[in-house]
């Protein structure tokens, strides 16, 4: 039997998707449309940028009475939100994606402070209300962005598409997110490579990602830099203000939609809170600090 492997990139959800499968006897690209359509399902329904999808519904009818159906996926993933919300005492809040535009690489952006105390009301997932009839958003001018959740689900989705197909070999990843199947088609490990933020041109680890899923949240070189400081990109959804916490964090689990939910809750932690919360999972994961200091077993794999 002959096999090989067939892969396509494009961009989903705003960001860019890599799938690679393995080819068995020419039916690569009959996979991976499996993928193409499911990816085109869950942004169609899910992304704020696509108007019938329920998060554009419930966006444009913040304030207003109307409920949005949910069917159970959909439940499920606003289950999973209100979880991360709780979890990380409210940090992690999925309608504070209107305060970004208040920064720039460079910290505040002009007239930032009169912004983000026009925005800071609209910013309460505690006003997300989701009831047996659907969801809705109780405060006009409130928006919500669920695509920090929905991109690792989408991958999970597609790794199980996958394995219902009989797929032993494939590479699902989407932005920060990514979930494998066994090895590569030719024995090779699934292999991803953690920059060493001091020593340009070497890596942390180079992780071995086979059967598992990883997520990786924040972005040292893409930091924001106040008054000398580094901070992440994560941002208080109480005042506003970059949150003092660990610049990036990468957690493998056994889905992409469990790493995800570790990363999200520690990126919205103080650093020192961030890893005392980390160790105390049962997961492999990295970090790095605003002194671009490593931590986490992950950092020592060979």
């Amino acid at each position: 039997m002959a096999h090989g492997r067939s892969e396509f990139r494009l961009r989903a959800f705003g960001a860019a998707c890599h799938i690679c499968v393995e080819d068995v006897e020419g039916q690569g690209e009959v996979t991976l449309s499996l993928a193409k359509s499911e990816l085109s399902r869950l942004e169609s329904k899910y992304s704020a940028f696509y108007s019938k999808s329920i998060v554009a519904k419930m966006n444009k009818a913040a304030g207003d009475s109307q409920f949005i159906e949910l069917d159970k996926e959909a439940r499920s993933l606003f289950e999973f939100a209100t979880a991360l919300w709780h979890q990380s005492n409210h940090q992690f809040d999925p309608s504070s994606t209107i305060l970004q535009s208040c920064y720039s690489a460079k910290g505040p952006v002009q007239g930032a402070k009169a912004l983000l105390e026009q925005r800071l009301p609209q910013v309460d997932w505690s006003r997300i209300e989701v009831a047996d009839n659907g969801a809705r958003i109780l405060d006009s001018g409130m928006l919500i962005n669920l695509d920090s959740c929905v991109r690792p689900y989408a991958v999970d989705s597609i790794r199980r598409i996958f394995t219902s197909a009989g797929v032993q070999s494939a590479l699902i990843s989407l932005d920060e997110d990514i979930a494998t199947i066994g090895k590569q088609p030719d024995g090779a490990n699934w292999l991803v490579g953690v920059k060493h933020p001091k020593n340009n041109g070497v890596a942390i680890a180079r992780l071995k990602l086979n059967n598992c899923g990883y997520s990786i949240r924040g972005d040292f070189e893409k930091c924001l830099n106040m008054h000398n400081e580094r901070f992440g990109r994560a941002l208080s959804p109480i005042d506003g203000h970059p949150i003092p916490g660990l610049l990036c964090i990468g957690v493998m689990a056994n889905t992409a939609l469990e790493a995800c939910g570790a990363a999200n809750v520690a990126q919205v932690k103080t650093e020192q809170q961030a890893l005392n919360w980390l160790n105390k999972l049962d997961l492999r994961w990295f970090a790095i600090d605003r002194n671009l200091n490593c931590h986490g077993l992950l950092t020592s794999n060979p």
